[in-house]
């Protein structure tokens, strides 16, 4: 696609998917359902040194439901395995750079299967409802890459990480009086992790936590109280939860480094631990919905990627935990001043400290409103959009997660998008529209630096978004 400048933003993908699922009911308190799907598809990246060439993907599951009378309501079971077939490569979507780190064609392939199950319960008396269960999940990693033009096809398969989670949970609702209630849950898991690289890094040395497996034990838990004020169309409502989280396979096993004195990221990053308060109220009254919320919370051992210059794609990457805290808020509203016309807005804030260094948290999303006005008479629509997104001055240069760094301070922006359609039918509608009315030439805050294979510069340059663009939808109900 072209930016707002005209100049040519590298981007090209396909996709198909297909999915089929099949229920029997053998009484009318009893559902068998089995799903199947598969597909695949293809991206080229203006901001990576490789791009897409493969996203095979296979999935299958079978789900069991029960409807039971009394204080047991319900029984659900279900079995499910995936399948992700993933090719990475510098050939075929662009031609690979004579000048670059990576000059001959190259290719790298994962494939991760994961299975697993959940059984819940739930049950009903008169003012408490309950939910509990236990979830299992398996998932296998493995890996392989080669030069040449289709030589990964050939190599055989390296298994590098396996993952285990055993999961107890329980959920519920306590109805005080009419309008006041209590939600609370809890939840265990038992998670277990094993290296299985032999040979780390580029040279192949020999992995130091090879074979080593890391266990740990998360607790998490929250308490909401609700209350709805009778008559007013108001309620509020408040909450405080704490959750811990397995660090993922990008965080333990993709870093090139781990925290200062480990031998490498598996060995030495911690599971984040959040703890986090939330509070919202929400308005109806006539014509009006309006609606407000506010968190605030500590992680503690938030895992922080530090980039630095070097290695085959061009950065290197460090893994560590570090302390944060984080605030926000959201506010929204929708009006309806007459029967064919909506007006609504919403405006979202975000606010992130790396509590141990002091300095700004990286990849926090900047404040942010968009604002709305729709006319729909049942047969012809129009609608309009205008975004308009603040600047962000708060960041970490070179720090981020395991998809993104900041890149430094990002400019605010306006955009507006229009968008009108026509019903020819009780099911066929006809819809149009335009993006970036204006043809601005802007980039998200959240962003890549641009790939030097499609001739951006060495210093870090955010890819712009598309320009003016133009879409044409029709939907047939069936």
């Amino acid at each position: 696609y072209t930016d707002g400048h005209g100049d040519v933003v590298p981007s090209k993908w396909k996709k198909w998917n297909a999915d089929l699922a099949l229920g029997w009911t053998p009484s009318e308190d009893t559902l068998v359902e089995l799903t199947a799907g598969n597909g695949n598809g293809k991206a080229r990246y203006a901001g990576r040194a490789m791009d897409g060439a493969q996203f095979m993907r296979e999935s299958v599951a079978l789900r069991f439901e029960r409807s039971l009378q009394g204080s047991l309501r319900k029984l659900q079971a279900s079995l499910y395995r995936n399948d992700a077939d993933h090719v990475m490569d510098n050939y075929t979507l662009r031609a690979p750079n004579p000048m670059s780190a990576m000059p001959m064609p190259v290719a790298a392939n994962v494939d991760r299967s994961t299975e697993g199950g959940r059984f819940a319960m739930d049950w009903e008396w008169r003012t408490l409802a309950l939910t509990a269960g236990m979830d299992l999940q398996d998932s296998r990693h493995r890996e392989r890459s080669a030069m040449g033009v289709g030589a990964y096809a050939t190599m055989p398969w390296t298994d590098d990480a396996e993952f285990r989670n055993t999961g107890l949970f329980a959920e519920a609702k306590w109805t005080l009086q009419a309008g006041n209630r209590v939600v609370a849950g809890a939840r265990v898991d038992r998670a277990r992790v094993t290296d299985l690289r032999a040979g780390a890094g580029m040279m192949g040395l020999p992995n130091p936590t090879y074979l080593q497996t890391r266990r740990e034990t998360l607790p998490a838990g929250f308490a909401r109280y609700e209350h709805d004020i009778a008559g007013t169309g108001l309620g509020w409502y408040a909450g405080l939860g704490h959750t811990a989280r397995m660090p993922d396979y990008w965080e333990l096993i993709s870093p090139d480094t781990g925290p200062m004195g480990s031998p490498n990221a598996f060995a030495g990053i911690r599971p984040e631990k959040t703890t986090q308060a939330d509070v919202g109220m929400q308005f109806r009254a006539g014509q009006l919905n309006a609606w407000l919320s506010a968190y605030a919370g500590r992680i503690d051992d938030y895992v922080l990627f530090s980039y630095l210059s070097g290695g085959m794609m061009g950065m290197k990457s460090a893994a560590a935990n570090v302390d944060a805290r984080i605030h926000g808020a959201e506010a929204g509203l929708e009006f309806r001043p007459a029967v064919d016309w909506t007006i609504g807005g919403d405006v979202a804030w975000a606010w992130g400290r790396n509590a141990t260094s002091g300095t700004p948290l990286p990849q926090m999303t900047p404040l942010e409103g968009r604002f709305t006005a729709a006319w729909d008479n049942g047969r012809w629509s129009l609608g309009a959009l205008v975004r308009a997104v603040a600047r962000q001055e708060r960041v970490a240069v070179d720090q981020g997660n395991v998809v993104g760094r900041d890149l430094g301070p990002s400019p605010g922006f306006v955009t507006v998008a229009i968008n009108g359609g026509v019903r020819l039918s009780d099911r066929v509608q006809l819809t149009a529209g335009i993006d970036n009315l204006f043809d601005r030439a802007y980039s998200e805050h959240l962003n890549l630096a641009g790939s030097a294979d499609f001739g951006y510069p060495a210093y870090p340059v955010r890819i712009n978004e598309p320009g003016r663009s133009a879409w044409l939808k029709l939907n047939y109900a069936y």
